[in-house]
């Protein structure tokens, strides 16, 4: 007998619960307050799938399962629509007073050796001809990848609604659909009323559009007090973000003037040009995180309510990784090899290689 899922929530964790259940047949049914797409953090979002850029505060176990994530995205979205993904790796730079953070952050990188190469001022040209004469030493991390956000979200629910499931515009709490449906897999996000063990990131971003300066992959600037990151997107239009502000208080949306001031002075650090670009959107978002910011599956099989939280902000690379465990749990009532990961008895040291 078929199923019957509830999902509550329409991110990024939602949207591929659902998919991954719809494809096993099971009745999926998604309870979303917002019109979709809403705005939470998945459409607030880079869009950079980074593992390996991430090894300093990311352990190697998740790394590994990032990557992962990583093929199982281009599975999904790599069916000749480059504009949604695209695997171009990623790139570290610094301007010359600050080339030690690139040699700082090497000594996290040298746990995965072939992952990752130096590149001196020709190979940054090859690499991102605009960058040309401005770098003389960077990284380059062949394997990561980056995607459109939007347009991933887009892509997820036409496939869900393909596989005959269904959105249902309510807000509801996971009581109120327990008699009706055989799970209820919960995909909220920052709601610490219900978890009192998360807490809530800031995270903000800029839109900018260019049209002097062009990106093939992310570009990371290395800096004494932030990473600068650059995301290219369609129509020369880049994703700027860096910060991470430990404050949940205003969920406004807004980006503070400070924040704002110094992701684009970094830009114009990064490129001349963009003293002439066009700022087509600020924005910010609250991120659910753990104290350990690594993200967690929590199951009560009596009450058969799952719980998928904590992606910081790993949900992209992640949530693929997550909603495969949680499909498995469903259809088998086992842990499948990457559970122990989101099962919060992950152990730093019994996990290093």
């Amino acid at each position: 007998m078929s199923k019957k899922i509830a999902i509550i929530g329409a991110g990024i964790s939602g949207l591929l619960a659902a998919c991954m259940n719809a494809e096993k047949g099971y009745q999926v049914t998604i309870f979303e307050k917002q019109d979709f797409p809403p705005v939470n953090p998945s459409t607030i979002a880079g869009g950079m799938m980074a593992p390996y850029s991430e090894i300093d505060t990311l352990p190697l176990s998740f790394v590994k399962a990032g990557v992962k994530g990583i093929a199982m995205w281009k599975a999904m979205l790599d069916g000749g629509a480059d504009f949604v993904f695209s695997k171009e790796g990623s790139l570290f730079v610094a301007h010359l007073a600050d080339e030690v953070y690139l040699d700082r952050f090497v000594q996290h990188l040298n746990s995965v050796s072939g992952a990752w190469q130096w590149v001196n001022e020709k190979e940054i040209r090859a690499l991102e001809p605009d960058l040309r004469s401005r770098f003389t030493k960077g990284l380059y991390i062949p394997e990561e990848a980056h995607l459109v956000p939007l347009l991933a979200l887009e892509a997820l629910f036409k496939k869900f609604i393909s596989l005959n499931g269904q959105m249902i515009k309510q807000e509801v709490q996971p009581e109120d659909l327990a008699l009706d449906y055989d799970w209820v897999i919960d995909c909220r996000g920052y709601a610490p009323q219900f978890d009192q063990d998360l807490r809530g990131i800031k995270g903000e971003i800029l839109l900018i559009r260019n049209f002097e300066f062009s990106l093939k992959r992310p570009v990371r600037l290395m800096h004494p007090r932030y990473p600068l990151y650059i995301v290219p997107r369609p129509d020369h239009v880049f994703a700027v973000g860096a910060t991470a502000i430990e404050n949940a208080d205003e969920d406004d949306g807004l980006v503070m003037l400070r924040s704002a001031m110094e992701l684009m002075s970094a830009c114009y650090s990064l490129h001349p040009s963009f003293g002439e670009s066009k700022v087509l959107d600020m924005s910010s978002g609250i991120r659910a995180a753990y104290q350990d910011n690594l993200p967690r599956i929590i199951i009560d099989g009596e009450k058969r309510y799952i719980r998928s939280n904590g992606l910081f902000r790993h949900g992209y690379l992640l949530s693929p990784i997550m909603a495969r465990c949680i499909a498995h749990y469903i259809e088998t009532g086992e842990e499948n090899d990457d559970f122990l990961l989101f099962s919060g008895r992950y152990n730093h040291a019994a996990f290093q290689e």
